[in-house]
């Protein structure tokens, strides 16, 4: 009996089997990736405005001034507690399921770019750690360019890139598929 036929080329979203992961799997579409990220940050930046509210009250989380009357403690509090979301709904749910609920929602899964299996903590930790790692730099407008540069780079990488990484999928060792079915 002949082998069977080599299946159809992959589209832009993700239909077929073109460009594919080491381990066979197809890697997600760009687009998606870009998409499932936008949402996660809009969910998390929700989830961040309500915690402020709560944790500083309507009159100093209000839109005319987030924090001004604050103290810092306060302020202080907010970023710590959106900082322990933003690991919880990064690293750790990769870390557990494959992927941020909105990966997840969009069938994506981050996986170990050298064997194709879950991501260890450390993969995990160091997505997560990557994109934020450049707002430590005490110099703002510094931090910000570094942060707009890691960015740039990504998108340009995940479009042209044979592996579609990003730059955190780089140094992490991961990648993110799309699975069949």
């Amino acid at each position: 009996m002949p082998p069977p036929p080599p299946p159809p080329p992959l589209d832009e979203y993700g239909s077929g089997s073109g460009p594919t992961s080491p381990s066979g799997a197809p890697l997600a579409p760009p687009v998606l990736r870009i998409i499932a990220r936008f949402l996660d940050a809009v969910i998390l930046g929700v989830i961040n405005f309500l915690v402020a509210l709560i944790v500083l009250g309507p009159d100093d989380a209000g839109f005319n001034g987030l924090g001004g009357d604050a103290d810092f403690q306060k302020l202080y509090l907010v970023s710590l507690i959106g900082i322990a979301i933003s690991f919880i709904w990064d690293a750790v749910l990769t870390r557990m399921y494959g992927g941020t609920p909105m990966k997840l929602a969009f069938g994506l899964r981050v996986v170990r770019a050298d064997n194709g299996r879950q991501v260890e903590w450390s993969h995990a930790v160091t997505r997560w750690a990557i994109p934020g790692a450049f707002a430590l730099v005490p110099i703002p407008l510094l931090s910000g360019l570094v942060s707009l540069v890691v960015v740039v780079v990504s998108l340009v990488s995940i479009f042209t890139k044979p592996l579609r990484q990003a730059v955190w999928d780089q140094i992490a060792k991961t990648l993110v598929i799309r699975p069949a079915g």
